[in-house]
């Protein structure tokens, strides 16, 4: 897939420009053409697990929800918490950035791929819901600290980011999670499930290589210590309902 190989390079290349901090002014739309094209595979992703004409409108309807949400966060301070976006992640559309529907579609049907094992749909959208959060406490921290893609107007002890912002993305990833149909037979494909999650994996790799970088070492160390135990606790969970 065309895509998939341009996300790779993208993915390449922007390990050494954004982590060095090397993109210029007038090339940070970059940022979100990264998003967009790890958004496509999601919505391929989701045409294949769920039927064509449903994976698209499903992708459609996630993208619409979520940067609602992300708008209505940033304009009236509720769901997430008091945080404004800057002019570093363009483009914008109402002054939200446009890849961040995009993200919401990857990190939806990435929690999708890495629970598709698991038995009972509640467990899937925990775990799927966890999953996201432990991103987003890599994410938030470099997009704000490291990056200032968007400001955070709190005092919070980790890097002034509000739990609210933790629990809200829990909730709606968790939401989004169940309200996830049945995947059709015999898809979504062994390749597919291993695309996407090697999207969500790499965009896990980007952000802790910025982390480094930047000095978050908090940062790094709940990443990296969260996901390990995430993986060894979803794997008995996997092992569990085999039984």
């Amino acid at each position: 897939m065309l895509v998939y190989r341009l996300y790779l390079v993208w993915f390449t290349i922007g390990c050494i420009l954004v982590g060095f901090s090397l993109i210029p002014p007038w090339l940070e739309w970059a940022n979100s053409v990264f998003l967009i094209l790890a958004g496509l595979i999601a919505v391929r992703y989701a045409m294949h697990a769920f039927g064509n004409g449903k994976g698209l409108l499903i992708s459609i309807f996630i993208w619409i929800v979520t940067f609602s949400v992300e708008g209505l966060s940033a304009y009236f301070n509720v769901f997430f918490g008091n945080y404004d976006y800057t002019d570093r992640f363009p483009p914008l559309l109402f002054g939200v950035p446009i890849g961040i529907g995009f993200a919401w579609i990857v990190m939806v049907m990435a929690g999708h791929a890495l629970t598709i094992r698991l038995k009972h749909r509640f467990s899937r959208a925990f775990f799927a819901a966890l999953y996201v959060v432990l991103l987003d406490l890599i994410l938030d921290p470099v997009a704000f600290v490291a990056k200032q893609y968007w400001i955070w107007e709190d005092n919070s002890a980790y890097y002034g980011i509000p739990a609210s912002n933790f629990i809200g993305w829990f909730v709606v990833a968790f939401i989004l999670q169940l309200l996830l149909p049945r995947t059709r037979k015999n898809e979504p494909s062994v390749n597919m499930i291993k695309q996407m999650r090697v999207v969500f994996w790499t965009i896990v790799i980007l952000f802790l290589w910025i982390a480094i970088l930047s000095k978050l070492y908090l940062a790094f160390f709940v990443g990296v210590i969260g996901f390990l135990l995430l993986q060894f606790i979803r794997g008995a969970a996997n092992d569990s309902q085999k039984i």
